[in-house]
């Protein structure tokens, strides 16, 4: 094999430059020198400038260059298919021969360097002629190589200036004098071994002694030439003949010596002596004196065996006078044995050949990795680790040299370890492939397709210290991140903790680490969420930080329709808007996911929703569970269930199993800073006893330090450990088991505070910890500290927490079963009596939580029982004001359980308080059983109709969800007549104008400002008849029941004018103004009412109601103000009312708006992605009555797009998944969406010219309703009528069907009175393309052409660009119909601009065959 053909590529900009390595020795060192990168008052320590960290990068590359370059001899000689002694022929009993060689491997070692900038300019003058030279410079390059003497170790003090010119001399013998290309040491490309180095010593037949020969090249490499590879060789032999207690002479003994070592053997004694560590030097006499072991072979001019100058080393560097370029050679005189003189020699952890390197500061682990490989030929006689078989092994030990130094090349600090103890850190081990697919699936979710990432495994697998990592990657490699984490936990008591601690410890980093982004996601917050963002700071108190103390932290408003959804869509909101003020991506992380709470998956799952929506998705969630520990119901699994339903969200799963040898090793290997090599027997020990268990490895290694079984070593400077005392260790089949016996042998005290700890989780506050001592009158903080330095308990952030939640289930299972109710009892009673003795509430919830774990049966005497059902309210209260409707329902049913018999007579308020709220928890949390048991309690021992009130509304409300309206209707009606409000059962034309004259005669004479001034209502009863009234128009508009409805508005007016004005007022004002607008057709008296209803709205503000007045307002404002801003109004509307947990009528307004949106000719590709989102939501919240009502209008925008065709129009699989045909048979039962669905198809024909499809479905939309019926819950009624005319028109005109065309007829007619009426903006354009079609149906083509042209025009300064390209293809097709074909061309062509335009492109497209018929003309 030919050894050069590893040389390093070279690239096309600097072709590297080879160099032998003597050369690039000293040149590095002058570079170096010359640079001033060791310290400034020792510029000339040569010893310093080997030891930084620029000369050992360099050459540290350069020898893994030549062990790899060495490895692929290896592998190809076969050496790994068996052991090196079945190569090895020699005889163990034979003296050892190492064949001597006048030359070392380091003279064929070459270096390829770049060359500077400069010379690759003066490279391009070169003559062509030098190239002819080459050969003969090459031979010329040689022979002062040859010439040249190493730099020895040893010798007298050299002035810098004398370095300095030797430096220049050996330049000048060594460059290329022609081209004058001056060589960057510093770059280091790669380096290879000559072939001269096989020609003068033949490589082995083992490789064994390849490993020696290239140890003694880096003993002259990494020493800076200061020792020689030959003087590292001879001191080398007489090393190894002293271990193997062969009698070989020293070269450095006179005749007849022999090693003291060898004389000790001789005499009986232990033999060689073990090594001491590199700071111990025990300083001995000579021979003559007697007692040294070995003797100093270095320094053989010093005769009175003097110390070396350690502090300044370029004392090694002696000059030869006559021959400055010459280096003086060991002895000025030849070594004999009548005139050697010997020195003492200092016992090192590392043979004598090494001790030099040491001395020189060399880290420690290179001068074990060189010692190593000079014993290769005579096995490991030191035991400093073991000697290397393959130099493939030299190759990667010296590869994780390279890439992770601050691990396998420090010096061992070993005070540092004694103090310190074993610690870990924080890198996986064998999870490359794990941490690479997490990559990988978060830079698709930030930016591609939104993904969630699962991490499985069993408990102490390395689930959290994978997500450690992941994050350092994210944040250091993969363009940054912000990191937020939370960990659940099953004794937690805090309602939504780890995804609230998540949010709040991001509020803490962002208003301490960051105040520039701190003041502009506060400004964000409150432009977008405005004073609703107070409502999170209870879930999140640092993000009062953030807002400033200038605003206005509320308490969550509980009035709102959901408080659960309510606080959902705010926390949603959040996170979109603090998301949008990084550029760095948000990454979620939540531990421990197996304990998750119902309150928290559904947050999970909104939020999950709401991130795939972002329009640049900039979020990425994952996290970790036991899924060994959860079934097919656990609220995880049901998390997973519903995000995979959505079609753009996939979640990723990645298993974590226990890890490989390989991988354990690197574990080990990485705690003790000792390479892989060296620990892989200790590795294969605990792999055998824990099936390779992350945890249960390093609990195991703990306990093997804790027994002093691993150690740090003093005379061998690193780790070390009793490898047959550990194998024979017995150690449990399980961590769990293992932590337990590891716990019995911790002071009984300790032990104590642990179980304490334990009760409360995974972790507690510091501060709580300190009030439990002094309440319990137990030792827990001195306890707890001394668990923190036995590693058992962390400290972070004022929390002491479990360093494993394995660790926390075996303090925790210390306690009998039997007794662990008084324990929780004690310190949730102890906890409780703060609360209420400072009147603090922090504690309140940890209180209930720890009394209820120990329940009622812990609980001594009746007045203790009311304590703790009077607490487990107020807790429940402070649940529900966090929104927490799980938790609070919790809480209510653990105050009832502490109730005793006769709780209605004896603690009637309590009880009462109980079961209404109770009540109401259930009804959020959809259960219905337990509402109906809770609401039949009250309504039974309530003394007055006031007190049954609350729960009559929950049953109203829990028939409504049932879809039972009629039965709803019937309960309003009842108990309205038991308030003196009577409905009529029937309600009749004539009932309705009694009522209207009625109204209208109160409100005779009343200014808006006399109306606003209206006092508050303050008659419980009829504020009692105004919320019926309320859930009763809700019933008739979901029942579909028109007739009854503009009852209840007027209604709700007269008692407002009567008994003064309440939050429910403006709703009614607002429904007025709709039936006097839009059925009355009394548009400017109806909309005065509308604006009375917002300004209502403004004076008497409610969370539950605001968001409907809103809804209810913009219908009669999309009449006379301009739609395109009116439309707007929907939207706020929906933002409120999600804000306020309504979360069905939140659909309402969003259907409204996409409908009016596409009609309104916005921009298709925002409207086509305003509906998915919307439909998205629809089907989470299982809302299939409005997902079947956007359904139509969808599948029209995607036709028009061109992402479906007409053949596809009924199936929307392909683009939105299959739960997108949820619904899909409700059309036939409803009556609006079968009219919504008849309009979408007529308007489809139209546009689409067929003429079948519009006949069809025109004539199913007259036979559920008439074309102009008024509608007062109906803002778009305008748009079905204009594009009912069109059809009927078109139709009619083609079919010649006089009945349809009279259709169009009645739709323009209604069409012309709201131009008067209401608005030209909206309105003219469309009455003047129906008056067009109309006159072209009555062939009055003059006229037609006018309002063609009109309504072209009208359209388009109104910016209804779909009905100005509609407008325009109509009058194409009445042309070309008209047989003036050229003319209808450019209509037609405009038509295809706006149909552009709009976003219309397939639409746009089918026009394009009227272009060829004025070709043709």
């Amino acid at each position: 094999m030919d050894r050069r053909s590893n040389q390093p590529a070279a690239s096309a900009a600097s072709l590297p430059e080879p160099v032998s390595m003597k050369q690039w020795t000293v040149g590095v060192i002058d570079s170096l020198r010359s640079r001033g990168d060791v310290d400034d008052d020792k510029q000339n320590n040569v010893r310093k400038i080997v030891c930084s960290h620029e000369y050992l990068t360099c050459a540290l590359k350069i020898a893994h260059s030549l062990a790899d370059q060495l490895s692929s001899v290896e592998e190809e000689r076969g050496y790994k298919q068996t052991s090196p002694s079945q190569h090895n022929s020699t005889n163990d009993n034979s003296p050892l021969i190492v064949e001597a060689s006048e030359k070392s491997w380091s003279e064929y070692i070459s270096v390829y360097c770049t060359k500077t900038k400069a010379s690759e300019e003066k490279k391009d003058e070169v003559s062509l002629n030098d190239n002819n030279n080459n050969h003969k410079d090459d031979e010329e390059h040689a022979s002062v190589d040859a010439d040249f003497d190493p730099l020895p170790y040893g010798g007298d003090f050299v002035e810098p200036g004398e370095f300095q010119h030797l430096a220049r001399q050996l330049s000048t013998l060594l460059s290329d004098n022609d081209n004058k290309q001056a060589i960057d040491y510093l770059d280091v490309r790669g380096a290879v071994l000559n072939e001269g180095a096989v020609e003068e010593r033949p490589l082995s037949d083992n490789g064994q002694l390849e490993i020696r020969s290239l140890g003694l090249a880096f003993c002259e490499l990494f020493s800076g030439g200061q020792i020689t590879a030959d003087v590292a060789m001879t001191q080398g032999r007489f090393a190894a003949s002293l271990s193997s207690g062969r009698r070989t002479q020293s070269p450095f003994l006179p005749s007849g010596q022999i090693a003291a070592s060898e004389l000790h053997m001789r005499s009986g004694e232990n033999g060689f002596k073990p090594a001491l560590g590199a700071g111990d030097f025990p300083l001995t006499d000579s021979i003559g004196g007697g007692g040294s072991d070995l003797f100093d072979s270095f320094d053989s001019n010093n005769n009175d065996g003097a110390e070396l100058d350690l502090d300044d080393d370029m004392s090694a560097f002696g000059i030869n006078e006559e021959n400055p370029t010459k280096r003086r050679a060991q002895s000025d005189t030849p070594l004999d044995n009548s005139s050697q003189k010997t020195s003492m020699v200092r016992t090192l952890s590392a043979p004598s050949s090494v001790e030099p390197l040491q001395l020189l500061g060399l880290p420690s682990a290179l001068c074990d990795l060189i010692s190593n490989m000079m014993d290769s030929v005579d096995g490991d006689f030191r035991g400093n680790g073991g000697t290397y078989e393959f130099i493939s092994e030299v190759r990667d030990d010296l590869k994780l040299m390279i890439d992770s130094p601050h691990v396998y090349l420090h010096n061992f600090d070993l005070a540092k370890a004694a103090n310190d103890g074993l610690q870990f850190g924080s890198s996986v081990h064998g999870r490359e492939a794990e941490l690479q697919t997490l990559r990988e699936c978060y830079q698709r979710a930030i930016s591609s397709e939104f993904e969630v990432a699962m991490i499985c495994g069993t408990s102490g697998i390395g689930k959290s210290e994978l997500s450690r990592e992941f994050a350092r990657s994210a944040k250091e490699e993969d363009g940054g991140g912000i990191f937020l984490s939370g960990r659940f936990d099953k004794l937690q008591s805090q309602p939504l903790h780890a995804i609230s601690a998540a949010f709040d410890n991001y509020c803490a980093w962002l208003s301490e680490e960051d105040r520039s982004t701190a003041e502009k996601v506060s400004t964000a917050l409150k432009e977008n969420m405005g004073e609703e963002i107070s409502s999170l700071v209870s879930a999140m108190p640092n993000l009062s930080h953030i807002l400033g103390d200038d605003f206005d932290s509320k308490q969550n408003d509980t009035s709102a329709v959901d408080a659960q959804k309510r606080l959902r869509y705010l926390f949603c909101r959040f996170v979109e808007v603090i998301s949008k003020c990084h550029e760095e991506p948000l990454i979620l992380f939540l531990d421990d996911c197996q304990w998750i709470d119902a309150a928290s998956s559904a947050l999970l799952v909104q939020l999950m929703m709401t991130g795939s929506s972002f329009k640049h998705q900039r979020l990425f969630f994952f996290m970790s569970c036991r899924d060994d520990e959860i079934s097919a119901t656990h609220p995880l699994n049901l998390v997973l269930s519903q995000v995979s339903s959505f079609g753009n969200i996939k979640t990723t799963k990645i298993y974590l199993t226990p890890l490989t040898k390989g991988a354990l090793n690197e574990l080990v290997s990485t705690a003790l800073s000792l390479l892989p090599r060296i620990t892989r027997p200790l590795a294969d020990i605990l792999h055998h006893k824990t099936k390779g268990s992350p945890l249960f490895v390093k609990q195991v290694m703990m306990e093997l330090y804790k027994q002093r079984l691993l150690y740090p070593s003093l005379s061998r400077r690193r780790w070390d450990w009793e490898a047959d005392q550990i194998l024979a260790m017995k150690v449990p089949e399980n961590v769990a088991t293992f932590i337990t016996k590891s716990f019995d042998r911790l002071p009984s005290e300790v032990l104590s505070a642990l179980v304490v700890l334990s009760c409360f989780g995974a972790s507690a506050d510091i501060s709580l910890i300190e009030v439990l001592e002094r309440e319990i009158k137990q030792p827990l903080i001195a306890p707890l500290e001394a668990a923190v330095a036995d590693s058992v308990l962390g400290k972070k952030d004022g929390k002491f927490f479990f360093m494993h939640d394995k660790l926390q289930e075996t303090a925790y299972s210390m306690m009998k079963p039997e007794e662990r109710c008084l324990h929780h009892n004690l310190y949730g009673q102890a906890l409780a009596f703060v609360v209420v003795r400072e009147k603090d509430d922090r504690y309140m919830l940890t209180a209930a939580t720890q009394i209820n774990f120990g329940g009622p049966q812990a609980v001594i005497d009746d007045n203790q029982a009311l304590s703790v059902a009077n607490l487990n309210l107020d807790a429940g209260k402070k649940a529900m004001s966090m929104s927490d409707f799980f938790s609070a329902h919790r809480y209510f049913n653990h105050g009832i359980s502490y109730l005793r018999s006769g709780h209605w007579i004896k603690q009637y308020d309590v009880s009462l308080e109980l079961f209404n709220l109770a009540a109401a928890c259930a009804l959020m949390n959809a259960e219905h059983e337990r509402l109906k048991m809770l609401t039949g309690e009250v309504i039974r021992h309530a003394k007055c109709f006031e007190d049954k009130f609350r729960a009559i509304c929950i049953s109203i409300n829990l028939l409504f969800w049932s879809s039972k309206l009629p039965d709803a209707i019937q309960l309003v009606n009842s108990n309205l007549s038991s308030l003196g409000e009577e409905l009529p059962v029937a309600v009749t034309q004539s009932a309705i104008h009694y009522q209207l004259d009625h109204t209208k005669t109160l409100l005779a004479g009343l200014s808006d400002e006399t109306l606003l001034s209206f006092p508050a209502m303050s008659i419980s009863s009829k504020i009692m008849a105004m919320e019926l009234f309320s859930r009763q128009l809700t019933n008739y508009m979901f029942i579909g029941d028109r007739n009854a409805m503009p009852i209840i508005p007027l209604k709700m007016v007269q008692t407002s004018l009567t008994y003064g004005m309440s939050p429910f007022s403006g709703v009614g004002f607002a429904l007025f103004g709709n039936y006097l607008a839009l059925v009355k057709g009394e548009v400017e008296e109806g909309y005065r009412f509308v604006k009375i209803a917002l300004s209502l709205m403004k004076r008497m503000p409610s969370i539950a109601h605001d968001s409907e007045i809103m809804y209810y307002s913009a219908h009669t404002r999309l009449r006379v103000e301009p739609i395109q801003s009116a439309n707007e109004h929907y939207i706020v509307a929906h933002r409120g009312a999600m804000a306020s947990g309504a979360v069905r009528f939140a659909f309402a307004c969003a259907f409204v708006y996409d409908n009016n949106s596409f009609w309104a000719g916005k921009k298709l590709s925002l409207v086509v992605n305003s509906i998915k989102e919307t439909m998205k939501q629809m089907i989470f919240y299982k809302n299939l009555v409005m997902l079947a009502l956007l359904r139509p209008i969808c599948r029209l925008s995607l036709r028009l797009t061109g992402q479906s065709d007409v053949h596809q129009r009924d199936d929307l699989t392909n683009i939105f998944g299959e739960t997108y045909k949820e619904g899909e048979g409700i059309s036939s039962k409803l009556p609006p969406v079968m009219l919504t669905e008849c309009f979408a198809k007529f308007s489809e024909g139209l546009i689409f010219r067929e003429v079948d499809r519009a006949r069809d479905s025109i004539q199913q939309y007259l036979s559920i309703q008439g074309l102009t019926t008024a509608n007062m819950n109906n803002s778009g009624d305008f748009f079905p009528i204009f594009y009912a005319g069109l059809a009927s028109f078109y139709v009619g005109r083609e079919l010649d069907d006089r009945l349809l065309i009279t259709r169009g007829t009645e739709c323009k007619d209604w069409i012309e009175k709201l131009v008067v009426s209401a608005s030209t903006w909206n309105f003219q354009n469309k009455a003047y393309l129906l008056q067009a079609e109309e006159q072209f149906c009555e062939r009055n083509f003059d006229a037609a052409e006018r309002l063609y042209d009109a309504a072209i025009l009208s359209a388009k300064t109104h910016k209804f660009v779909n009905e100005q390209a509609l407008s325009n293809e109509l009058a194409g097709h009445f042309y070309l119909d008209t047989g003036r074909k050229i003319k209808s061309v450019n209509y037609f062509m405009r038509a295809f601009e706006n149909y552009t335009e709009w976003g219309a492109v397939a639409k746009a497209a089918s026009l394009t065959k009227y272009f060829e018929i004025g070709d043709a003309a």
